[in-house]
């Protein structure tokens, strides 16, 4: 059941934070378009995408953190 939960928060929690680094991130995505010529900013803010590449890297920081400490 612990564990549940925890995959839960940790899921949970991811949602929020990804919102707010990919919009802080903006500058990034800026410049990332002009580099690659892929479309990562538009009027209304980052591309879905953008929001997709930093759910995974956070939930891979969350679950790797989980990792690291349940072991200790």
């Amino acid at each position: 059941m612990k564990r549940a939960i925890a995959i839960l928060l940790i899921l949970l929690l991811a949602i929020p934070v990804t919102a707010v680094v990919t919009f802080m991130l903006s500058p990034f995505w800026n410049w990332f378009e002009a580099r690659s010529g892929i479309e990562s900013i538009g009027h209304s803010g980052p591309a879905g995408w953008c929001f997709g590449a930093v759910f995974v890297i956070t939930l891979c920081l969350g679950f790797g953190m989980w990792f690291v400490i349940g072991r200790k």
